[in-house]
C-alpha cells in the first residue's frame, strides 16, 4: 500500500507544482463534532453519512448511531444523509460537540443520489426515467448469477431465463443465460443493454460474477435523457452497477455464510414401462402397423405385470439426477478508512454441486463427479493525496473451475430422454459364466448413453480467470473556480480460459430383440480406451481510457451540474477463426449539463458523439443529442397548504440514441471473404449506426409521505434500422441472397408505459411495513424490413411487417367439431382437406384452411397468440419489520407471452418415444367412443402432421411466480456484543418457490419452454451474517 501511495504522491507533485495556489494553501482550523444520529422515534441510525460542505471530510455512523468527525476544510455546515431519510444540514459554526441529529423519514427519497453511470445526480434533479435497486435487496435472492437476481426488481427491465444450468455465471463472453431487455425491442438487431461498472463500460459478461454483497446500487437508465450521452452504445438502455466503497471510521468486518438446497421447479415426467409399451403400441396401431408392432402381446403383459428383471421399469431421470443439489457460499467484507485512505475489500468462495449422480466404479483412475467452484475478490481503494489531488484503484476478479464429464452438461441431460424405461441397464449383468459384464448398455439409436457419458468418457477441466483493474486520478481545480475538477481513468479487463481434456471412449452393448433372455452384443466399433489428454486456451482483453471534466456549483437559487468526457475502447479476442478474431474499437465523447432553479425547475441537455469501426470512415461517427426537463410542482407556493401532497414532479424528455450492435459481422462496409476464399456478406460503405428517436413523459407522485406513485409513457422510433436488401431484388447473380448488402432502410416503432407504486409506513419504533407493485406494458411494431410479400394466395402475405417482432406463427386448429381432431374416417373424407406436409389420419388435428384451396400448407399459417417477448411484466412486493424480525416477499409475473414448444416433451415421436402428461390422454377410438377426456391427438411413431407449429403447441406462457421470500432475524445489539460482534443476522430465503402458469404440460417451465434442458431451480437457503 505504501509503495502505491508513494507512486501516486510523485504524480501528484508533478501535477501540482505549477499551481502556486496549491502550494500556498493554508490549513483551516479543525472543528470536532461528536454525537448520535437518530430517527424520529429516537432509534440510532447506523451507517448514516456525515459530509462537510466542501466535501473533503466524511464520517459513517457506528452501529449505535455514534459519530465523531473533524471538520478541517473550512466548511460552515455538514450534511447528514441516510437512505430513505431527508438530508439534514447542520451548522458547525460555534458548535463543539453536537448531541443528537434527528433525521426525518422521506418516502420520496428526493435527496438520494442516483448513479447514472458516468455521473450522478440527486433524485430531485433527475429529469429522465430510471429504476434503482440497492445491493441489499438483490442479496435476498440466493442466486450466484447476478442477472438472475434482477427479475421483478426493476420497472422497465424484462428478464427471461434462457439457460438454467447451475452456477455457470457467464455462459460465454456474450451470453449470461438471461435475456435482458430495457423497455422491450426497438430494433431487430442487437438488443442487450449496455452495462457499466463503476463508471467503466463492461463490454463482456464478467459482471455476472459480482455478488450483491459487493454492490451499493444498480440503476436502469431507460430514456434518451439518461442514455444519449452513451452514443452508439446507449440505444438499448443502460445498466449501471456501483460497487461499495470505503468510509472514514472504524474498520467493519462482515462475515457471511449461506447454504442452498436446489431442485428444479418442473421435474420431467418419466412414464413407467406399462404406460410406455401401451402408448408405443398405440402409436404403431395409429400408423397402420397393427396392435403389437413395437412390443408383442406377451412382452406387453409382462411389462404391465412388473417385478421381472427381464422386463425392467427404469426411471432414468431418478437414476442419474439428484433430487436436491447443494450450493455453499462464504464471504468476507472489510470496510473502513481514514481521511487519507478509504478501502472496501471483498473475498467470497462458492462451491456448486451439479445435479448428476455418478458411479464410484472400482478401478477408475479419476473422479467423474461434475462440479463448479469459484473465487471472487474485490478491492476498492480511494486515496486522498492532498487537498486537491485524489486517486483510486479498483481491482476485482473471478477465478472459476468447472469440471464436467467428457460431454457437456446439457448434452448429458438431454440424452436421458433417449432411454426408454423398458431398456435394461445401465450395465450388462456380471458374474460367473457371464461374458462382457459391466459394459454400458444402450439401444440401436443411442450412440452416447448417459451412463457412459457420465462415468466412462473422462472429464473436462476448465480454469476461467476474469481480472478487472481500474486506476484513476482526480484533480480538484477549485483553486481556479469552485466546483471544477478533472479526472482520468484507465481500465484493463482480461478473460482467459484454459481447458484440459482428459477423455476416453467406451464400448456400447445392445440387448437382443428376444426379451425372454439377457443376451447382449457389441454396438459399433467403439472400444474401452485409456485416458487421452489435450489442452486449449482462449484469451481476450479490453482496454478502456476515460477522461472527464466535472463542474458542480451553486449560486443562491441556481445550480449547475455539468460533465464532458472522452472515451476509448479496444477489445481484442483470441479465437481460432472468423471475424470474431479481429480487434474492435470504439471512440466516444460527450457532454451533459443540468441546470436547476430553486431546486424546483430543472433543464438537462446531453450530447454524445461516438464512432465505431464497423462503418466506413465517412459514416463512422454519429451525434446523439437529448433535451429534458422536470418541474417539482409540489414545492410551489400555491400548493404549500396541501400538506397531504408530499411530492408531485413532472418529467419530459426527447432525444436520439444509437446502436452499433448489428450482429456478428465485422466491418460492414467491406465485402467478407475468409482466408479460404469463401464469400460472405457484401459490404455497403453507406451504412451507419441505427438511430432511435425517443420520447418519454412521466410524473412522480407522493401522498402523505407514505404512498409513492411513478408513471412513464414512452415511444421510440428507429427509422434507419439495418436490414437485408435481399427482398428488394428477385435474385442477385453469383451471390446468395442472404449475403446481399445490408441497408439502413428498416423502420420499427416501440411504445409502452410503466407504473410503480409503493406504500411504506413506519408505525412506531418497532413496527413498519410496506406493500408495492409495478406494471410495465410494451409493444413494438415492425414497419419496414424490405420484406417481399407472398402472393395473394397466402392468408397473410406479410409475416413480419405490420406485426410485433417475435410474433408466433402457425396453423390454426379448427375446433368447430368440439375437440379439433378427425374423430372418424367419414369426417376426414368429408373435409376434403389434403396436407402438404403429410397424410392426415383419424385422430389428427384439423387445421383451418384460411385461403380456401383445400390444401393445408404454408399459405394457411396465421399469427397465433402473442410474441416470444412478454408484452406485460409485473411484480408485487410486501413485507414488515418488528424489532429485529423481518419478512419480505416478491412476486413476479409476465403476460401476453407465447412460446412454441417442440421436440422432447412435446412430440411423442422424439428419440425412442418420449411421453409426458400431454400424451397420457391421447386420442384413441375407445376414448372417443366412450366420451372420455382427450388432450392430445393420435400418437405416432414418427413425425406426423400434428408436429407443426400450431395453436396447440404455441402456448400461452404467461405466469406468476413467488420469485423470492425471506424471513430474517437480527439479534439485539446487547446480545451481539456479548459475543464480540456488532450485528448478527440469521435468514431463511427461497427463490422460485411456486409458479402459476397456463402451460398445457405441468412438466415444462414457461420461461424455458423445453423439457429437454434444465428447468429453472427452486432454491431454499439458510444464511448467517456477522458484523464486527
Amino acid at each position: 500500500m505504501s509503495y502505491i501511495k508513494n507512486k501516486i504522491s510523485i504524480l501528484a507533485i508533478c501535477a501540482c507544482l505549477s499551481s502556486p495556489g496549491i502550494l500556498g494553501w493554508a490549513q483551516d482550523p479543525s472543528i470536532q463534532l461528536k454525537g448520535f444520529v437518530i430517527d424520529e422515534f429516537g432509534k440510532p441510525i447506523s451507517g448514516a453519512l456525515l459530509k462537510s460542505e466542501n466535501g473533503k471530510c466524511e464520517y459513517l455512523t457506528k452501529v449505535d448511531g455514534a459519530y465523531e468527525i473533524d471538520i478541517k476544510d473550512g466548511s460552515q455546515y455538514i450534511t447528514v444523509s441516510y437512505i430513505g431519510y431527508d438530508d439534514k444540514k447542520v451548522s458547525v459554526v460555534n458548535h463543539e460537540g453536537l448531541e443528537s441529529i434527528q433525521l426525518s423519514y422521506d418516502a420520496e427519497k428526493m435527496d438520494e443520489v442516483i448513479d447514472l453511470g458516468y455521473m450522478s445526480l440527486p433524485k430531485r434533479a433527475v429529469t429522465g426515467a430510471v429504476s434503482r435497486v440497492l445491493g441489499s435487496d438483490l442479496d435476498k435472492s440466493p442466486e450466484s448469477n447476478l442477472t438472475k437476481t434482477f427479475a421483478g426488481r426493476f420497472t422497465g427491465l424484462t428478464t427471461i431465463e434462457t439457460n438454467a444450468e447451475l452456477s455457470r455465471g457467464a455462459l460465454s463472453s456474450s451470453s449470461t443465460g438471461v435475456t435482458q431487455l430495457v423497455r422491450g425491442l426497438s430494433t431487430i438487431n442487437g438488443r442487450e443493454p449496455l452495462v457499466i461498472v463503476d463508471g467503466i463500460i463492461c463490454p463482456n459478461t464478467n459482471y455476472t460474477y459480482i455478488t450483491p454483497k459487493e454492490i451499493e446500487s444498480v440503476t436502469i437508465l431507460k430514456d434518451a435523457a439518461t442514455t444519449a450521452i452513451y452514443g452508439i452504445q446507449g440505444a438499448n438502455g443502460v445498466i449501471s452497477i456501483k460497487t461499495k466503497q470505503g468510509h472514514i471510521g472504524k474498520t467493519k468486518v462482515e462475515v457471511n455464510f449461506d447454504q442452498s438446497f436446489q431442485q428444479m421447479t418442473k421435474e420431467p415426467l418419466f412414464v413407467n414401462s406399462s404406460d410406455y409399451v401401451t402408448m408405443r403400441n398405440q402409436a404403431g396401431y395409429n400408423d397402420g402397423l397393427g396392435g403389437y408392432s413395437q412390443f408383442s402381446k406377451t412382452d406387453t403383459e409382462l411389462f404391465q405385470a412388473g417385478g421381472n428383471e427381464l422386463y425392467p421399469n427404469n426411471n432414468w431421470y431418478k437414476m442419474f439426477i439428484r433430487p436436491l443439489t447443494l450450493m455453499s457460499r462464504v464471504g468476507v467484507n472489510v470496510k473502513g478508512g481514514t481521511e487519507r485512505v478509504r478501502y472496501f475489500s471483498n473475498v467470497n468462495y462458492m462451491h456448486q454441486q451439479l445435479p448428476f449422480k455418478t458411479a464410484n466404479e472400482s478401478g477408475s483412475k479419476y473422479d467423474p463427479t461434475p462440479k463448479n467452484s469459484w473465487f471472487n475478490f474485490r478491492s476498492n481503494i480511494d486515496v486522498k493525496i492532498n487537498d486537491y489531488l485524489s486517486g483510486f484503484m479498483r481491482l476485482s476478479g473471478n477465478i472459476k473451475t468447472e469440471k464436467t464429464a467428457g460431454y457437456g452438461n446439457e448434452t448429458i441431460y438431454n440424452h436421458i430422454f433417449n432411454l426408454p424405461p423398458t431398456m435394461y441397464g445401465p450395465l450388462t449383468p456380471s458374474g460367473d459364466g457371464l461374458s462382457n459384464g459391466n459394459q454400458v448398455v444402450t439401444h440401436d439409436n443411442e450412440k452416447t448413453p448417459v451412463y457412459g457419458m457420465l462415468n466412462r468418457s473422462g472429464y473436462i477441466q476448465a480454469l476461467v480467470a476474469n481480472i478487472n483493474a481500474q486506476a484513476g486520478l482526480t484533480l480538484d481545480m477549485s483553486f481556479l473556480t469552485k466546483g471544477l475538477s478533472v479526472s482520468g481513468t484507465m481500465a484493463y479487463q482480461t478473460n482467459s480460459v484454459n481447458q484440459t481434456t482428459t477423455t476416453q471412449n467406451f464400448e456400447r452393448y445392445v440387448r437382443s430383440k428376444d426379451l425372454s433372455k439377457l443376451d447382449f452384443s457389441l454396438l459399433g466399433s467403439d472400444n474401452n480406451t485409456p485416458l487421452s489428454y489435450g489442452k486449449s486456451s482462449t484469451f481476450y482483453y479490453n482496454l478502456n481510457l476515460y477522461a472527464n471534466v466535472d463542474y458542480k456549483r451553486r449560486f443562491d437559487d441556481h445550480s449547475i451540474s455539468a460533465m464532458g468526457y472522452i472515451f476509448y475502447l479496444q477489445q481484442e479476442k483470441e479465437v481460432s477463426s472468423g471475424s470474431g478474431m479481429l480487434p474492435y474499437k470504439r471512440e466516444s465523447l460527450g457532454f451533459t449539463a443540468t441546470y436547476g432553479y430553486k431546486d424546483r425547475y430543472f433543464v438537462k441537455a446531453d450530447l454524445g458523439y461516438s464512432g465505431s469501426e464497423q462503418f466506413h470512415p465517412d459514416n463512422r461517427y454519429i451525434a446523439t443529442p437529448a433535451i429534458s426537463g422536470a418541474w417539482v410542482v409540489s414545492d410551489e407556493a400555491f400548493l404549500e397548504n396541501w400538506t397531504w401532497l408530499s411530492n408531485l414532479k413532472l418529467r419530459a424528455s426527447y432525444g436520439i440514441t444509437a446502436n452499433d450492435q448489428l450482429g456478428g459481422e465485422r466491418f460492414l462496409y467491406l465485402d467478407y471473404i475468409d482466408v479460404s476464399g469463401n464469400e460472405g456478406l457484401k459490404g455497403n460503405p453507406d451504412l451507419m449506426a441505427e438511430k432511435m428517436k425517443k420520447q418519454n413523459y412521466g410524473f412522480d407522485l407522493g401522498l402523505f409521505n407514505e404512498l409513492t406513485i411513478s408513471f412513464d409513457w414512452y415511444k421510440f422510433l428507429c427509422d434507419n434500422m439495418l436490414v437485408s436488401s435481399a427482398g428488394l431484388v428477385p435474385e442477385y447473380q453469383g451471390t446468395v441472397l442472404s449475403n446481399y448488402p445490408k441497408t439502413n432502410t428498416g423502420k420499427m416503432e416501440n411504445h409502452g408505459f410503466e407504473i410503480e407504486a409503493m406504500y411504506d409506513k413506519k408505525i412506531n419504533e418497532d413496527w413498519s411495513f410496506y406493500v408495492g407493485g409495478a406494471f410495465s406494458y410494451n409493444k413494438n411494431k415492425v414497419i419496414n424490413i424490405n420484406e417481399s410479400p407472398y402472393s395473394n394466395e397466402y392468408a397473410y402475405p406479410y409475416r413480419t411487417e405490420g406485426f410485433s417482432y417475435g410474433q408466433q406463427w402457425g396453423y390454426l386448429i379448427d375446433y368447430s367439431n368440439g375437440n379439433g381432431m378427425f374423430n372418424f374416417q367419414e369426417e376426414l373424407e368429408k373435409s376434403g382437406l389434403s396436407y402438404a406436409f403429410g397424410t392426415p389420419r383419424v385422430g389428427d388435428f384439423i387445421y383451418q384452411d384460411l385461403n380456401g384451396d383445400k390444401i393445408i400448407d404454408e399459405k394457411d399459417k396465421a399469427p397465433i397468440l402473442n410474441t416470444s417477448i412478454p408484452q406485460q411484466y409485473y411484480s408485487f412486493s410486501g413485507g414488515f419489520k418488528y424489532k429485529g424480525f423481518e419478512v419480505n416477499l416478491l412476486f413476479q409475473g409476465v403476460g401476453k407471452y407465447s412460446k412454441t414448444i417442440s421436440g422432447v416433451g412435446a412430440y411423442e415421436s422424439e428419440y425412442q418415444g418420449v411421453f409426458t402428461d400431454l400424451h397420457l390422454k391421447a386420442w384413441t377410438p375407445e376414448r372417443w367412443n366412450n366420451g372420455e377426456e382427450i388432450t392430445y391427438p393420435a400418437l405416432s411413431l414418427k413425425a406426423s402432421i400434428n408436429h407443426q407449429p400450431n395453436s396447440f403447441f404455441i402456448m400461452d406462457a404467461s405466469y406468476l411466480r413467488l420469485k423470492n421470500a425471506e424471513v430474517a432475524y437480527t439479534l439485539p445489539l446487547n446480545t451481539s456484543k456479548k459475543v464480540f460482534t456488532e450485528k448478527i443476522r440469521f435468514s431463511l430465503s427461497g427463490q422460485n418457490l411456486f409458479t402459476i402458469d397456463n402451460m398445457r404440460s405441468k412438466h415444462i417451465d414457461p420461461e424455458i419452454a423445453n423439457m429437454g434442458t434444465f428447468q429453472p431451480y427452486r432454491v431454499y437457503n439458510i444464511g448467517v451474517s456477522l458484523t464486527f
